[in-house]
């Protein structure tokens, strides 16, 4: 039996693995990424392979090139592997590679979730659509400041009929450059709207045709880019084992440090994925604004008392659990679930 540890980057990796019955070394400082490279070196090792790999850019795609040669192929996350308390001495390819399968002989590694083709694929068009809207934005932001710079008061949206008057009537004040960069700012928002536009129809049809982003649009607020990005960063709702864990992939908890007696909450968790937690606290933030009474709009109003931020994260919480509990059961929004959840524990203390 092979252990192999895999340090992979964008056009080469290192292989460094070992036989523990016979002590045989494995050792390639540079191996190709190209497929048909890979497919020749892996179909020459003798198996049965065990093979680890940390996350990266291209990981995914080297995951499902390379798994066909190995009885057990896995990805983990380096920052999870690597902990900062642990002294690594110099830090090499090679070392990190032997480091990796030493580790998975000894059982020390926790495998991350790979996605299948068509959920990397919707992640690709969801982020690309959080990613379009975050650009228009940036680009507005540099209109305003464009504009405030010579003294010109904006107080109101640039996007809106008023805001697009304003900046037409603004060209006349501008000097020679910095109406030209302001023309040029201007041709660069067009172009992104018209890009984020074109995402955001790709994003509607696509979240109509799954049926798990069908049951997502149930929920009162929730349009096609919660649900289309809830569905394809969550990927199998079932590698998940309660709503708690999926509470904590999302970023929604905050990090414990406990000594004896004591235990101190501080800030969210920051290791998270950062896409569901931005689609999900959006949404959260929309329900406490919405003049429709659902059980989340009434959480946000009995916890605001604490603040703004604390009330946005508890909506955003029971979201992630009711999310959690349509997915796992294949069921619609029901309010009343939810509404009779909360209220069994006071009936029965009473």
């Amino acid at each position: 039996m092979l252990y192999i540890g895999l340090d992979v980057h964008s056009k080469w990796m290192t292989i460094k693995g070992f036989d523990p019955e016979t002590g045989d070394l494995v050792e390639i400082k540079k191996q190709s990424n190209d497929e048909d490279s890979l497919r020749e070196r892996f179909g020459s090792f003798a198996g049965p392979l065990h093979g680890v790999m940390e996350s990266g850019t291209n990981s995914w795609a080297v995951y499902r090139i390379l798994e066909p040669y190995f009885e057990r192929l896995i990805v983990v996350d380096p920052a999870t592997v690597w902990c900062k308390d642990v002294r690594r001495g110099a830090k090499t390819d090679g070392r990190d590679a032997s480091g990796l399968a030493l580790k998975m002989q000894r059982g020390e590694l926790v495998p991350l979730y790979v996605p299948d083709v068509q959920t990397q694929d919707m992640r690709a068009l969801g982020r690309a659509k959080i990613n379009a809207s975050r650009h228009v934005t940036k680009i507005v932001n540099e209109i305003g400041s464009q504009m405030r710079s010579w003294g010109i008061i904006v107080e109101c949206s640039l996007l809106s009929v008023k805001g697009q008057t304003l900046i037409e009537e603004s060209k006349g004040k501008l000097p020679e450059f910095s109406l030209k960069v302001l023309e040029m700012w201007l041709e660069m928002l067009k172009k992104a709207q018209e890009t984020e536009a074109e995402l955001e129809k790709m994003v509607a049809a696509q979240a109509a045709k799954d049926e798990d982003c069908r049951l997502l649009m149930t929920i009162p607020g929730v349009g096609p880019l919660t649900a289309l990005v809830v569905r394809a960063e969550i990927g199998d709702i079932l590698r998940f084992g309660s709503a708690e864990q999926l509470v904590n992939y999302c970023g929604l908890c905050p990090s414990v440090k406990q000594s004896a007696d004591k235990i101190y909450y501080g800030k969210l968790n920051r290791f998270c994925n950062r896409f569901l937690k931005y689609v999900l606290v959006l949404r959260a933030q929309g329900m406490a604004r919405s003049k429709v009474d659902n059980p989340m709009r009434q959480t946000y109003w009995r916890v605001v008392i604490k603040g703004k931020n604390c009330a946005k994260i508890a909506v955003a919480r029971q979201l992630v659990r009711v999310i959690y509990s349509m997915l796992s059961n294949k069921t619609a929004w029901n309010a009343s679930r939810i509404t009779a959840r909360r209220s069994a524990p006071t009936s029965a203390a009473a």
